[in-house]
């Protein structure tokens, strides 16, 4: 084991200091909040952002304006709130169909993500941008979910399952409005344990939306999902997570259960990340986080797997050997849970459904041509 101190060595900081102006900006209260906005003013070009800085700008705009800021740019920042408030509507009126179409089958739904985050934690529409889409079913629901969702107008992105196999767990739509969703039977994309489903589903809360009522991850969970976002291959963090972190934190402080967020941190070996975002919170956000559970957390020593998937994951480019190493660790992940089915099947087996194959003696062919085509790139 490991032990990685991202106190003394940011190997994971992704934020550069305007960024962190930002969020401090749309986050902090009193004069903190006001010095940072001015600053990052100074040195920032509101009109040409990044893309996850501009995703805070309604955030933004909400702190600024509960301060009584008046500033020229406050006209700028009120029309990006008023327009996602705007496309936010107009997404939940999608959202309400699936949800009424589900229950009318008798399928529950529960909301993840950047819709679960706004209509739930944000409570407001205008504040959170929503660019990722996707409810969970029970695996048991999900071939029946995706026929219904094919009868009123959604379009699979991909190729239809015609038996939920056990390394699936999503599927992509689109409709012809050029909206987007992910339909999912497992919260992990690279974590396929039954049991783990049933641990955050007994756990999760009901949420409204309008007259109907869905399902989300309770506090504890969402910090927990917000830190990964459906598992350790999406492991660079956009800030609009810091953001979405902190809210959590900041609204709903008494409900988070921290030996719960250690203990499913330990149990599924996302011990990185939590370090990652909770130092953060403290240190840019002074999150409320109490100092026994950051010492806890920062003294958790990380195992030699987690390392090397953060250091795989974390490249920009990486060679066949490196990227076919990528997928043994995501298997790994899959078959490290007593899950004899899925020890059998063995890798050849994951890479026959990761790459699509009809038959197991097609990937080693497989494995030569992406081989080659990778040296040539």
């Amino acid at each position: 084991m490991r032990k990685m101190n991202l106190y003394n060595k940011d190997s994971c900081d992704w934020l550069n200091s305007e960024q962190k102006l930002l969020l401090r900006a749309a986050l902090l209260q009193g004069e903190e909040a006001i010095d940072s906005w001015n600053q990052w003013k100074a040195s920032a070009d509101i009109e040409n952002l990044d893309v996850e800085s501009y995703r805070l700008l309604p955030l933004l705009y909400r702190n600024l304006s509960a301060h009584g800021v008046t500033d020229l740019h406050m006209a700028r920042l009120k029309g990006v709130y008023r327009r996602t408030w705007c496309e936010t509507q107009v997404l939940f009126q999608q959202v309400a169909a699936i949800i009424s179409c589900f229950q009318n089958d008798g399928i529950t739904t529960m909301l993840l993500k950047d819709a679960a985050l706004n209509i739930h934690y944000y409570k407001d529409y205008g504040s959170r941008m929503i660019h990722n889409f996707d409810f969970l079913v029970h695996p048991a629901d999900a071939l029946a979910a995706v026929s219904l969702l094919q009868k009123i107008g959604w379009r699979a992105k991909g190729k239809i399952p015609v038996t939920i196999t056990p390394f699936s767990h999503t599927l992509g739509f689109d409709n012809e409005l050029k909206q987007q969703f992910n339909l999912r039977w497992h919260l992990f994309a690279d974590g396929f344990q039954e049991d783990a489903e049933k641990y955050f589903w007994d756990s999760a809360i009901l949420t409204k939306l309008d007259d109907l009522s869905t399902y989300v991850l309770n506090p504890t969970d969402q910090l927990l999902y917000v830190c990964v976002y459906g598992g350790m291959s999406n492991f660079v963090f956009p800030i609009s997570r810091l953001a979405d972190a902190a809210i959590l934190l900041n609204s709903y402080q008494a409900e988070i259960d921290w030996n719960r967020l250690v203990t499913l941190a330990q149990k599924y070996r996302l011990i990185l990340p939590i370090q990652n975002i909770l130092t953060k919170l403290h240190k840019i956000l002074y999150s409320p986080i109490p100092l026994s559970i950051l010492q806890e957390v920062q003294s958790i020593p990380v195992s030699k797997f987690e390392c090397s998937e953060y250091q795989l994951t974390s490249r920009k480019r990486k060679s066949f050997s490196e990227g076919l190493i990528m997928r043994y660790i995501q298997y790994s992940r899959a078959v490290n849970t007593d899950n004899s089915k899925l020890e059998f099947l063995g890798f050849p087996r994951y890479l026959q459904y990761i790459w699509g194959l009809e038959h197991l003696w097609e990937v080693p062919l497989q494995a030569m041509i992406r081989g080659i085509k990778r040296l040539v790139w």
